[in-house]
């Protein structure tokens, strides 16, 4: 039973059982007697069976549709799910693929820059030496456009 099941619902599961299982029981007992102990079945038996097996299937019958109505909602919002599944599917593959498109661009900007710097390190080196003594990195511009490399 679910956490909400109120009286009603404990009442119908004792009585539902019981009288299903009684039914169960009484028409057992007289199919053996009746089969292996090859005794008639007598009117009182009949009509025992017959009382208890009228709620019994009616009970029966309501707890099969009652499954069934469960079930028909688990299929009716299995669609839902699917589509949901999908979406967030296709949301994580969008996702890993702007994540991935901006690490390259990362990486080529990363790789572009150290270039640049060792094309400045180059020109720094080779152009940037005044006798002896080089000059220090700042006495350039900043944005690289010391072609010169005379100090400002």
């Amino acid at each position: 039973m679910s956490q909400g099941s109120g009286p009603n619902d404990k009442l119908m599961l004792v009585f539902g059982l019981g009288v299903v299982l009684a039914w169960v029981i009484i028409a057992a007992t007289a199919s053996y007697f009746s089969i292996v102990e090859e005794r008639d079945i007598t009117d009182s038996q009949l009509t025992v069976i017959g009382l208890l097996g009228g709620p019994a299937l009616l009970i029966i019958t309501n707890v099969l549709d009652l499954f069934k109505g469960k079930e028909s909602a688990k299929i009716n919002i299995l669609p839902e799910e699917l589509q949901a599944e999908v979406n967030a599917t296709e949301a994580e593959k969008s996702h890993v693929r702007m994540i991935e498109e901006h690490r390259i661009k990362h990486e080529l900007n990363m790789e572009a820059l150290r270039q640049q710097h060792e094309l400045a390190m180059d020109e720094f080196n080779t152009t940037a030496k005044i006798g002896d003594k080089a000059l220090e990195y700042a006495d350039f511009d900043e944005d690289g456009d010391s072609k010169t490399g005379k100090k400002k």
